[in-house]
């Protein structure tokens, strides 16, 4: 099998994701733009000296839930990471919207997050998750599969929820862009859904976080070990 690449998000301070880089992570996410959507959001100028900080060799993944493409175009003009993450419903940019920023942007990666509900059958989900990764492919260069919280007004994933992944499957052996998976995953069930589901990498955010009172006693968010743990556990799938 080729080698599964990691991805992290959830690393509010650079102290955090340099210690996450140093354990092995491939990939290393966070949330940025100019109008605050999301906690713990970092502005333009921020992310910037974030990502900096980060070896050459780690991929540096910006997220949004923005959805307005002229919004998203200036956060790009102000810094522009290597992938950017559209992490909100994905109907609610047009593929044409999309392609806009890519006209401007041909550098950049395009990461769109893909909703998946946990509790819905695959069969009644299919149909529609078939339809959005065909009108979506020819702008996409990643797909990142991640349960949806039917309440949730922060777009997609960030749940720790696990869903079906017959669903992640099926999605990876109907494209050909690469697929993350995500949610749910920690270092106890991250090989296994390797193995069902043959990705190009997965993700964790929620399950490799520290508890809220170590936060508060550590100034960190991540736990390195659980962090380690879910990069072991996926390699040696």
């Amino acid at each position: 099998m080729a080698k599964v690449i990691t991805q992290i998000y959830g690393c509010e301070k650079i102290k955090d994701a340099q210690i996450v880089a140093a354990l092995g992570a491939d990939h290393i996410g966070a949330s940025y733009g100019e109008i605050p959507h999301l906690p713990f959001q970092k502005n333009c100028a921020q992310a910037k000296e974030f990502f900096e900080a980060l070896p050459d060799n780690v991929v540096k993944v910006g997220l949004t839930i923005a959805t307005d493409v002229d919004e998203i175009i200036n956060d790009l003009t102000l810094y522009e990471p290597d992938v950017f993450h559209l992490s909100n419903d994905i109907r609610l940019i047009t593929p044409e919207g999309v392609q806009r920023i890519r006209d401007r942007f041909p550098k950049l990666k395009i990461m769109q997050a893909i909703p998946v509900y946990a509790g819905v059958s695959v069969e009644e989900q299919w149909p529609e998750i078939l339809e959005l990764i065909r009108a979506y492919e020819p702008t996409t260069d990643f797909f990142l599969i991640d349960t949806k919280d039917p309440d949730s007004t922060i777009g997609v994933g960030a749940t720790g929820m696990i869903h079906d992944r017959e669903i992640d499957r099926r999605i990876i052996e109907s494209t050909d862009v690469k697929c993350i998976i995500a949610g749910g995953l920690n270092a106890e069930n991250v090989a296994e859904a390797i193995h069902q589901t043959h990705p190009y990498g997965v993700d964790s955010c929620t399950l490799t976080t520290y508890p809220k009172f170590l936060q508060e006693i550590t100034g960190r968010v991540k736990d390195p070990v659980k962090v380690w743990e879910f990069i072991e556990a996926a390699r040696n799938a």
